[in-house]
This record gives C-alpha cells, structure tokens and sequence, in this order.
C-alpha cells in the first residue's frame, strides 16, 4: 500500500486520493488533492485552494510527483451555502476529471477534464464544462469548451480563472 501522506507537506492533510490509470499505460496512478493548513485568521472563502498532484510510478513502481496544480480545487469555504465545492475526481485511461460545485440559490458546477499526451509526457487541458443552475426558478445556463477553444494548456499552468464564468440573466 502506497504512503501518500508523504506528498502532505507543510501541514496539508490528505483530502482525497483516486487510483487509476494516468498515462494510458494500465498503471496504478493516482490524483491527490491536498487540504493546506488553515489560519485561524482566515474569513470564509479566502484560503488559499487545495494542492492537485499527478502521481505515477516510475520503473520500481514507486509513485513519483509527475505535475501539480493549486488552482483547479477551491478552499473548503469557497462553496458557500453549498459547503464545501470540492465533488470528485475520475480517472478513465489517460485522463482525467476534477468536479468542483457551489452556491446557494444559483448552484454552480466546474467540470475539468485532462488528457495524457504521450509525445510530450505531460497533461493538457482537453474538456471545461461550466454550470449554473437556478433552484428557484429552474432555469439553467452551461458552457461546454473544448481543447479547440482553449488551446494547448498543460495541467500545471491551467487556471480556471482564465475561463469565462456562466452566469444566468
């Protein structure tokens, strides 16, 4: 069994972990998303996100840190009446997916899909889906982007703010 609390440095707390197949190459791969010490000084909505790394195992098999990303998975408190936005993660092989959600009487959802390009052994953004949803009045607005639109965006420098929001009339 893999000790991933190694990666948790600084404080950060394991806030979830999914194993699959990263890299298309059928290996025990895994996403691991970090929880950063909080402040106690902190007001809700302003800590800082939660760490994403890419682990793969290397030719022993041990889990190296492949590429990380602290923008894609918002603080705990930044989902507001909702709770907590961070969904979950799917792995299907050579990519992945981070589901984020939040809000209140509009409820809002992020859906970041990444796909392993073998030629340049790295992760690129390939899938946004942005949502919104009205629990009133049921009315619903969504964006689909795919890689055409957002252009060849590698995992570790892909920030959601870059992305337009979806926001209902």
């Amino acid at each position: 069994m893999d000790d991933l609390t190694r990666f948790a440095t600084g404080g950060a707390k394991v806030l979830d972990s999914v194993k699959g197949s990263l890299t298309d190459k059928g290996g025990a791969d895994v996403v691991l998303i970090l929880d950063p010490p909080t402040s106690s000084t902190a007001k809700p909505g302003d800590a800082p996100g939660r760490e994403v790394l890419l682990l793969v195992r290397d030719a022993s098999g041990v889990l190296q840190k492949a590429a990380s990303n602290s923008h894609l998975v918002p603080c705990g408190t930044c989902g507001g009446v909702a709770g907590d936005p961070y969904g979950f993660t799917k792995i299907d092989a050579g990519h992945f997916t981070i589901v984020n959600g939040g809000g209140s009487r509009e409820h809002w959802s992020d859906e970041y899909t990444f796909t392993y390009a073998p030629d340049k052994k790295n992760w690129f953004v390939s899938r946004v889906v942005r949502r919104v949803d009205d629990t009133v009045t049921g009315k619903h607005k969504s964006s689909e982007l795919t890689a055409k639109e957002l252009g060849s965006v590698s995992f570790s420098d892909f920030d959601p703010s870059t992305v337009p929001e979806v926001t209902l009339p």
